[in-house]
């Protein structure tokens, strides 16, 4: 049997073993993270604020990431959306106010709006597949508050870009860095560009604990509303510091404040693995027929979670993406048509945000179609070499039969 014929169709499949390739923070879990939960377990203090013996885990990791990102204030929060709401509100959202997001986001960016009492404004994404500075252009009106920007899939956005059509129009901007931390644009860490940023370290991110999220910003209102945001007694514990505010709570717990101290530390050697990983596949894709890298507007401040390519064509996408799983390597269409309930895609969003979600149709279109024709693949830093280079020959031999 012929080695050249694909796996799909009967052949053999270049690779024979299971490839996990998502959660690149979960599967660099260690002794480290374990000692680090025993020890708040020991203490007996699983609270923030107080306990009978108290380590203050969640100060410490929010010290240590507002100093890795290069901003004055973190707050740790419970999740990612938790971070999203507490962030939109902190900026002041309100009532018949929209905010601009891309049409390329997980539902939680568009839906955080949403339960501030905002009005989505969807709008399109380039070839890096994040929003388009020129789409926001297009959109911004005088109920435009804020825009969203979201580095999708570890690639940073057009910060250049975004931030100079913000500040012509006075917007204020949270970036959604949700999948791409540790990344960064023109030498500046992502979340740290914006008025807020925000994170989520849910298991399939660079940095987990499982779940749990941060907001960050250099503003200190911002930074005091958003402590008021995200824990319902935040006034009484500090009425000279924050503003009354009726909240739910949001708080983070100790111990995934201690996981996330041992994750940081390996952050910036992960993502350096990664990026050594995704240099040997983006060669193979380089040198394949059909297919188009995706765009990416820093390569430096890229995370290299993912290598995603273009295809002409959607039909010629899915097939590739089915071949390539066949042949070992986990991939999948970014806007797959026989999977209508992918919470990434705004056509998909309507459902949950009705009449508050208003659709920049010509920008939208056109990232269906970039969506559509993209291919992704995972990339974790346990992956040895030889795996990066099996991987590479997959995309070779796929690619010699679907272009």
């Amino acid at each position: 049997m012929s080695e050249d014929k694909l796996a799909i169709d009967g052949g053999e499949p270049v690779i024979k073993k299971k490839l996990i390739l998502g959660y690149p923070g979960a599967l660099t879990i260690d002794e480290r993270e374990e000692r680090a939960v025993l020890e708040v377990i020991r203490s007996k203090s699983l609270f923030r604020y107080y306990g009978p013996n108290p380590l203050f885990k969640v100060k410490e990791f929010e010290e240590k990431f507002a100093k890795y990102i290069g901003c004055k204030y973190t707050l740790a929060v419970t999740s990612g959306t938790a971070a999203l709401i507490v962030a939109v509100r902190s900026l002041g959202v309100k009532e018949g106010d929209q905010v601009i997001v891309p049409a390329y986001a997980w539902i939680s960016t568009p839906v955080s709006v949403v339960l501030n009492g905002g009005e989505v404004v969807v709008v399109g994404v380039d070839e890096s597949l994040n929003i388009d500075p020129t789409a926001i252009e297009y959109a911004v009106s005088e109920k435009v508050k804020v825009v969203i920007p979201v580095h999708m899939r570890g690639v940073p956005a057009n910060m250049e870009g975004v931030m100079k059509v913000a500040r012509d129009h006075d917007l204020k901007v949270v970036e959604d860095v949700a999948q791409a931390c540790g990344g960064s644009f023109k030498g500046k860490k992502l979340g740290a560009i914006g008025d807020a940023g925000i994170f989520s370290f849910q298991l399939n991110k660079n940095m987990t604990a499982g779940e749990g999220g941060a907001v960050t910003t250099s503003n200190e209102e911002i930074y005091k509303r958003a402590v008021a945001a995200h824990d319902v007694a935040a006034y009484y514990r500090n009425p000279k510091y924050v503003p009354p505010m009726p909240s739910p709570n949001f708080r983070l717990n100790e111990l995934s404040a201690a996981v996330l101290i041992e994750q940081l530390d390996k952050l910036d050697r992960n993502i350096a693995r990664m990026k050594e990983l995704k240099k040997i596949v983006k060669e193979a894709v380089e040198q394949s027929p059909g297919l188009e890298l995706r765009k990416i507007p820093d390569e430096e401040g890229d995370t290299a979670c993912t290598i995603t390519f273009f295809l002409k064509s959607s039909e010629k996408a899915l097939k590739f993406a089915k071949a390539l799983s066949a042949e070992g390597v986990p991939a999948g269409v970014i806007c797959n048509p026989e999977n209508p309930y992918e919470g990434h895609i705004w056509v998909n969003w309507k459902v949950l945000l009705g009449k508050k979600m208003i659709v920049h149709k010509e920008s939208c279109e056109k990232a269906l179609d970039l969506l559509s024709r993209g291919v992704s693949i995972g990339l974790v830093p346990v992956l040895s070499t030889e795996d990066a280079e099996l991987i590479a020959k997959a995309i070779k031999k796929v690619a010699m039969v679907i272009h």
